[in-house]
């Protein structure tokens, strides 16, 4: 019986040492799932501040064009306003001229 008795606490204590190695690996897994959660939500925020800035580029560029348009047509407009005004000026020179002549 004393066999019997030692055998059977053998096998509990060899079942609890399976169940503690079984509780050891649970809260191991539990900790690398915890950090991959972590992990993910890390990615999840670069991803979405790469993705703000990726619009922010986008309309920083698109504000460039439009500024660049905008100069442009303004450099167009104020070159014809000086072809317009040396013409106005050649036209004056001229009455000017045949006023100083008769």
């Amino acid at each position: 019986m004393t066999d019997t008795i030692e055998s059977l606490q053998k096998k509990i204590k060899f079942q609890n040492d399976i169940i503690n190695g079984y509780e050891k690996v649970l809260k191991i897994t539990q900790r690398e799932l915890s950090n991959a959660e972590e992990i993910n939500k890390m990615y999840e925020s670069i991803i979405n501040y790469s993705s703000t800035e990726l619009k922010n580029y986008q309309e920083t560029v698109n504000a460039n064009n439009i500024v660049s348009n905008i100069s442009r047509e303004e450099l167009m407009s104020a070159l014809d306003r000086i072809k317009e005004l040396e013409a106005a000026n050649r036209k004056l020179r001229e009455e000017y001229e045949k006023v100083n002549f008769k």
